[in-house]
């Protein structure tokens, strides 16, 4: 893969996106615009923020030392959609 200004200038619009939802208080542990739970997307973008990093010789644990809980809540997330899930189960919805 070649890592051209318009491969970059595509995936800082992907973080930006992120950025925007958050700065709007939207939620970013659904899919866009659908009420099912989904932290893929956020996932991808905390990834890519830290590819970025690499690329840019950044010690992300330095950085995000004390701040970086992102894989912890989406797991928290991840598990409360299995509960409710069986729940939806045991009782037919």
């Amino acid at each position: 893969m070649q890592y051209n200004h318009t491969y970059i200038f595509n995936e800082l619009a992907k973080i930006n996106d992120l950025r925007n939802r958050i700065a709007h208080h939207e939620p970013i542990c659904f899919l866009s615009n659908n009420a099912i739970i989904d932290t893929n997307y956020t996932r991808q973008r905390y990834n890519l923020i830290l590819q970025l990093f690499t690329w840019m010789n950044i010690n992300s644990g330095e950085l995000l030392y004390g701040l970086d809980h992102i894989q912890n809540v989406c797991n928290e997330i991840d598990e409360l959609k299995k509960v409710r899930n069986k729940v939806d189960e045991n009782f037919g919805n």
